[in-house]
């Protein structure tokens, strides 16, 4: 953690990047690390609607860091103690779900960024500030400039509010989350449908004009080909429960249900 890093969003040659990520769900680090072996260059850890612990993604942080991505966390909400303890254990972006308002975004940035950005607290024995291996100062700006805190879109009401969220000092950027923004909006029967690529492609652009970094969790699709286009630079397109619930009944039926002769 004490060598120089490029920006996650600049490819080696700081030039800009997508970063392509899928979600472990089932908390396996092994299958973190080997996502990130892959080549999945960050992987989505899930306490929102997860069964995760802070130990556990602490865990999962190392997992995905030992095989070279980078470790986003999912936070169940945005209270200071999540986006804290988030920090404190690994997690290299901090997603923080159901964000509607710009005062909202502020308080992210004031728990989850050290002055003068935020008040985010800090205690020296963690993983977020070195373990106190080196000053304080450098830890604090390290962390500063190595986190990034995103606001997760939603609903209708974040939508409209999306410029003043994005304009919130010490936040990275946004991260449309498709489902439950398609039930506030009135169209969850079609996320790939025309209304839909329209409300995530303005809020995306919106992001990106800002210079805010614009993220989405979707599947490969439409939505997910449209998002890219408009700017989109995070990108959550699978994961490993979704993929193994489409897969086994596949590997299930190809072998036969009847009973072997005698």
């Amino acid at each position: 953690m004490n060598q120089p890093e490029h920006d996650l969003f600049q490819d080696g040659d700081h030039q800009p990047r997508v970063l392509r990520g899928v979600s472990i769900y089932s908390n396996a680090t092994r299958l973190a690390e080997m996502a990130a072996r892959i080549g999945f260059e960050t992987i989505w850890i899930e306490m929102e609607h997860g069964p995760a612990d802070f130990e556990r993604v602490e865990a999962l942080c190392m997992a995905a860091e030992a095989g070279g991505a980078v470790p986003t966390v999912r936070i169940p909400d945005g209270q200071r103690h999540h986006v804290l303890r988030a920090l404190e254990v690994g997690a290299r972006i901090v997603v923080v779900p159901m964000v509607n308002t710009a005062e909202q975004a502020k308080a992210i940035v004031e728990y989850g960024k050290f002055p003068p950005l935020g008040l985010r607290g800090f205690n020296v024995r963690s993983r977020g500030v070195e373990y106190g291996l080196s000053d304080r100062k450098t830890a604090f700006a390290n962390a500063n400039a190595r986190t990034h805190l995103f606001a997760q879109i939603e609903s209708m009401e974040a939508v409209a509010n999306v410029e003043a969220i994005c304009r919130v000092e010490g936040l990275s950027g946004i991260l449309i989350g498709p489902g439950d923004l398609s039930v506030s909006a009135g169209c969850s029967d079609d996320l790939n449908g025309p209304q839909m690529i329209e409300i995530v492609t303005q809020t995306l652009r919106c992001a990106r004009s800002l210079e805010k970094h614009a993220g989405i969790l979707i599947s490969p699709g439409p939505l997910l080909d449209a998002a890219l286009a408009a700017g989109c630079d995070l990108v959550f397109c699978g994961g490993d429960v979704t993929e193994l619930s489409a897969a086994w009944p596949r590997l299930l039926g190809s072998v036969g249900a009847k009973s072997a002769s005698r």
